[in-house]
């Protein structure tokens, strides 16, 4: 009897034994290949995890094996990837700065610097600065994904000290206008003891030819100042810089050609002659008039 006892005592032990062994390996083999697997001649291979590549894949004598990334490189999802993906820079140039440093497990992350914007997402590959709402006044401001948002020309404005200045100074440009355009009649408004000339008139003729020349003669400053005359806007004269970021000479071409657009296929080389008359660039006005009437010459 009592051997006996012992006998069944035994067993039990023993099945309780196995139960837990089997229970072990069974979750050894579920817990293996906890990110998935992948196909490699046949085989089921162990994928890597997130920010790890495979060294090299799993044989029928050896497993696969995972290296972690090298820096400035990631992977951001377990993989079976033999290398690294290459980090996102941010480009200085455009406008752009580093939000979070890259680690193998996520990409660099790039924004816009203070007071720029840019509104493409994922898409975006340069920033742009934020208008300032000079003539009616900011009524959202700008974020990092988002332009300002203006006040309407027809929204009233909510302060009156403002009101009342702006309308002090439309009357005393208004009386200004009016005293100048009296002088004028009377042939009385001088400058320097000349009076004031008209416009010298300038044959007009396509100017597209020529602006290669031109730009040489102009400096950038002077054709971004053309082109605030003519109505464009920052974001597109900013456009034509980060579009030919290490070119000036390229800067300037393509925006006077945008300028030149602007005014029509006649008028343009009017417009530009008196225009930097206007601004004081008489003798750059006169280089330009030089290098059409040369070229015209070449031409006969």
């Amino acid at each position: 009897m009592y051997v006996r006892r012992h006998v069944v005592v035994f067993l039990c032990c023993a099945m309780l034994t196995v139960g837990l062994t089997e229970g072990r390996r069974l979750r050894t083999s579920r817990s293996v290949c906890e990110y998935g697997t992948y196909k490699h001649e046949g085989r089921d291979c162990c994928l890597c995890a997130t920010g790890y590549r495979v060294l090299s894949d799993c044989t029928e004598t050896n497993v696969r094996v995972c290296e972690l990334c090298e820096p400035d490189t990631y992977i951001d999802h377990s993989n079976n990837e033999h290398k690294c993906w290459p980090c996102k820079i941010c480009n200085s140039n455009a406008n752009m700065e580093k939000m979070r440093s890259c680690s193998p497990s996520s990409n660099t992350v790039c924004g816009c610097k203070k007071n720029y914007y840019c509104d493409k997402g994922d898409l975006c590959k340069a920033c742009y600065p934020c208008d300032t709402c000079e003539e009616h006044g900011v009524k959202e401001k700008c974020t990092e994904t988002t332009n300002t948002v203006c006040h309407d020309a027809k929204e009233p404005v909510q302060q009156q000290g403002a009101i009342v200045a702006v309308l002090v100074l439309l009357i005393l440009v208004a009386v200004f206008g009016v005293v100048v355009f009296w002088l004028r009649r009377k042939r009385k408004f001088c400058f320097n003891g000349k009076p004031i000339e008209p416009p010298e008139p300038v044959e007009d003729l396509d100017l597209d030819p020529y602006l290669i020349d031109i730009v040489e003669v102009l400096d950038w400053k002077t054709v971004k100042r053309l082109s605030r005359r003519s109505g464009m806007r920052n974001t597109q004269i900013e456009e034509h810089e980060l579009n030919n970021t290490n070119d000036v000479k390229e800067q300037k071409y393509t925006l006077l050609q945008a300028w030149s657009e602007r005014q029509g296929l006649r008028g343009a080389y009017p417009a530009l002659i008196n225009a930097l008359r206007e601004m004081n660039q008489r003798k750059t006005a006169d280089e330009i008039k030089k290098i059409v009437e040369k070229d015209r010459l070449n031409e006969v």
